[in-house]
C-alpha cells in the first residue's frame, strides 16, 4: 500500500464517502451519536474547524466500515470531526452535562463546539 493509498484511507475514517459533494444539509445534519458529544472527543483548540481527537481510539481506527476497526494501542490519537457518527463505536459515551456558553465552564473537557451544536441543543 503506498502513502497515498494510506491518506485515503484516513481520510476515508475521518469523513466517510468523500467521494461524492455532499449537500450543505447533510453537513449540518448532526447524529444522534456524534463524536461531538462523546466524552472520549477532544477538540483541536487549534483549528476550531470541529477536528478533533478520540482519547481512547488510535490511528488506523475506522468507526465508518462495516464492520468498525477499533484499535486501541499507538501513539496518534484517532482524528475525526465532532458531527462523525458514532454509533457504530463500541467506546461512545454520551456527555452528561454539555457547555453550550464557553464563558460559563472554564474546563475545557467541558468546552465543546458551540456554534456547531448549537442547533442540535434547541432541539
Amino acid at each position: 500500500m503506498g502513502r497515498r493509498d494510506q491518506w485515503q484511507d484516513v481520510r476515508q475514517s475521518m469523513m466517510g464517502d468523500y467521494t461524492k459533494p455532499k449537500s450543505m444539509e447533510e453537513l449540518e445534519r448532526i447524529p444522534e451519536k456524534a463524536c461531538g458529544l462523546c466524552k472520549n472527543f477532544s477538540e483541536n483548540a487549534y483549528a476550531s474547524d470541529g477536528r478533533g481527537y478520540c482519547n481512547i481510539l488510535k490511528h488506523g481506527s475506522n468507526i465508518q466500515k462495516d464492520p468498525p476497526v477499533f484499535l486501541t494501542t499507538g501513539d496518534v490519537g484517532f482524528m475525526t470531526f465532532f458531527n462523525t457518527d458514532a454509533s457504530r463505536c463500541i467506546h461512545f459515551t454520551k456527555m452528561q452535562f454539555i457547555d453550550t456558553d464557553g464563558t460559563e465552564c472554564a474546563d475545557p473537557a467541558f468546552r465543546r463546539m458551540q456554534r456547531q451544536m448549537e442547533k442540535f441543543n434547541n432541539r
